[in-house]
């Protein structure tokens, strides 16, 4: 007979079997994980196996037994859930699941003998060829019915875009008649800025529950079914121990039995009230805009509106990294000095909401850049397009002096320049903002933002950007700064007093908020007042000669480089603030752009993982306007018709 204590001791099993099964909002941590479902497979035969065993050696007979079965049975459920949920999210079985069955058009080898054999009786046969182009669905027309108005027709378009758009994720083409439709919505005049980015949001937020929940379960019948038992069951279970005599098991273990009954209910309950929280379980109730007992639930139980992404802009600057005082944790053991440059990286790293002026911005230059492309010719050839976009748009402003920053040069290496050199305009042009216009503010702003966003692409994921050598250039362009402000600082001139005073304080790590070259803007924090002092540094470097004529082709740093794009941006034949900043944001739009076009919807599938980044909303957004780089739509139907005379 076994003892009561290792009898409840075993009647754990089946509760970590259950846990094991993990939440239905989690069902993998990044993209790998999908690609593991076999691994997966076998840890759930080997769990549910080992379950069994400790259930028939500890547990039959016993008054627990009955109890643990139910919570195996649930258990097991939920993990064979997971493994599923992997198995279709990963990218074989994806891909395969989006395939529509091929479309060979006619016939070849039948059309041919009846061409013959028409030729044969002495017709003379010619080949006329019918397109057939299908009328595109009007989406914008698609509307939710009834209680929730506008956001109801946003979910709804979202949802049938989504069904169209999720191929860009997989490398799928799309088909003509949908892109079209999608590209008549987008480029309405009534679509709004706040509009468009919603419903991208809305189909990322759906696309991360297709990758990384159990929603593609879920969201059907069986998901009812299942949620009522998994959430009775643990119940159940509850009552019927409260109920049990219990003492003959140890104190201790009876806690920790209600512990685990305790969490496995309320991860139940969190695990209903997301799914009733979701964008699904809202269009469910759009297809079932009648009352009923269920959808009246659903709107009674229904908290607050999850947070689908991050809503935030990341932020990094070259020469804030450059500026910041060392202090190395791992600095004593070379063999983890990367890691110490990881650590600091991230360190460096703030974040900007996803304010509505951004989205505005953004907005405007993708269809402005659609409907030149269209005006050009060039939509089908958008791409090759686009390398040209921030050329163009310097020649057009008779800027063609700098187009040595864009033309002929990596993709990486133009945003490591342009970056430092709008890093050094932007403060020295701080003081002059003051009492410009709300659209002279905005370019200020959005150049700003969109050369510290790209950067912190071209650092810490540069798999989301055209591929080049932009991390080794980042790395020599900052040790190459390093260097420029320690020798700069070394031998400033006596005579310069507030620069010493700076140059001490620096070298000790701490910040000079009332020193340095006469200052007069005001600041939000130390570390920008010295961010203001090196660039102002940096802009007294002599640049009448390009740096690779005295470097050479080997110097992988383009801190020079910048000084000189940032020294004639500033000149008198730039002209006033107003056409400076317009000129540097539409190049920022420019490279985003281009930079959105150019990714993989598999690195976007992967960012969604980790909260979401704007570049995935850019592409998605440029996808709907027919120009990202996946976008190949088919062709039109043609029907052949033989004619005879």
């Amino acid at each position: 007979m076994i003892d009561p204590r290792s009898q409840i001791t075993a009647f754990w099993a089946p509760f970590l079997l259950l846990h094991l099964g993990g939440p239905d909002a989690i069902t993998a941590y990044a993209l790998e994980d999908n690609e593991l479902w076999l691994r997966q497979l076998a840890r759930l035969c080997v769990q549910a196996g080992l379950a069994c065993y400790i259930y028939f050696m500890a547990l039959s007979g016993s008054t627990l037994s009955i109890l643990a079965v139910g919570v195996i049975l649930v258990g097991f459920v939920k993990y064979a859930e997971r493994t599923l949920c992997q198995y279709l999210a990963s990218e074989g079985r994806l891909r395969d699941s989006m395939v529509s069955l091929p479309d060979f058009g006619p016939i070849y080898p039948r059309i041919m003998e009846q061409y013959n054999l028409k030729k044969e009786e002495g017709y003379r046969v010619s080949i006329d060829e019918v397109v057939e182009v299908p009328v595109p669905e009007d989406l914008s027309a698609i509307g939710g019915q009834g209680r929730d108005g506008e956001n109801a027709m946003t979910l709804a378009k979202a949802y049938e875009l989504f069904k169209i758009f999720k191929l860009l994720f997989v490398g799928l083409i799309l088909n003509f008649s949908d892109l079209e439709a999608s590209k008549r919505m987008f480029l309405n005049p009534a679509m709004t800025s706040e509009t468009a980015f919603k419903i991208v949001e809305i189909e990322l937020g759906f696309m991360y529950d297709l990758l990384y929940t159990k929603a593609l379960l879920l969201n059907r019948a069986w998901g009812i079914v299942r949620c009522a038992i998994s959430l009775s069951v643990p119940c159940a279970v509850l009552v019927f121990f409260l109920l049990q005599d219990r003492k003959d098991y140890p104190k201790v273990d009876v806690c920790i039995t209600f512990l685990l009954i305790s969490a496995a209910i309320l991860l139940e309950v969190y695990s209903v009230l997301l799914a009733i929280s979701s964008d699904w379980v809202d269009h469910w109730r759009l297809q079932r805009p009648e009352r009923s007992a269920i959808s009246s639930a659903v709107a009674f139980l229904r908290t607050c509106p999850k947070q689908r992404w991050s809503n935030s802009v990341a932020q990094f600057s070259l020469l804030g990294l450059s500026i910041k005082k060392r202090n190395r944790i791992f600095s004593k053991y070379p063999g983890l000095a990367k890691l110490d440059e990881k650590l600091e990286k991230n360190f460096c790293i703030n974040y900007k909401d996803f304010k509505n002026n951004i989205k505005d911005w953004i907005f405007r230059h993708s269809r402005d850049t659609v409907e030149k492309l269209a005006g050009d010719n060039k939509l089908k050839s958008g791409l090759t397009s686009l390398k040209e976009e921030a050329d163009e748009v310097l020649k057009k402003l008779n800027q063609s002096r700098l187009d040595w920053s864009v033309k002929g040069m990596d993709f990486d290496q133009s945003i490591l320049i342009w970056h430092i050199a709008t890093e050094l305009c932007h403060y020295k042009d701080l003081v002059e903002r003051e009492g410009k216009g709300s659209e002279e503010v905005t370019n200020f702003k959005m150049s700003k933002l969109v050369s510290r966003y790209m950067l912190y692409l071209l650092v810490l994921y540069p798999s989301m950007l055209p591929t080049g050598i932009g991390v080794l250039r980042y790395e020599d362009t900052s040790i190459d700064a390093q260097k420029f402000f320690e020798d700069k600082l070394a031998v400033s001139s006596k005579k310069d007093t507030s620069i010493v005073k700076w140059a001490q304080k620096f070298k000790k790590g701490e910040h000079a908020h009332a020193s340095g070259h006469s200052c007069k803007k005001k600041h939000k924090s130390a570390e920008s007042h010295d961010l203001c002092e090196v660039c102002h540094l940096l802009l007294q470097v002599g640049t009448q000669l390009p740096a690779t004529k005295i470097r050479g082709g080997k110097s992988r740093s383009v801190l020079f480089d910048a000084c000189r794009l940032a020294s004639q941006l500033n000149d008198s034949e730039m002209g006033n603030f107003s056409y400076k900043w317009e000129l540097i944001s539409k190049v920022w739009a420019k490279f985003l752009i281009y930079a959105a076009c150019q990714s993989k919807g598999y690195e976007h599938s992967e960012s969604l993982s980790r909260g979401g980044e704007l570049l995935s909303h850019v592409w998605l957004l440029m996808g709907h306007l027919g120009i990202a780089d996946p976008v190949q739509t088919s062709e039109a139907q043609c029907i052949t018709k033989l004619i005879m005379n």
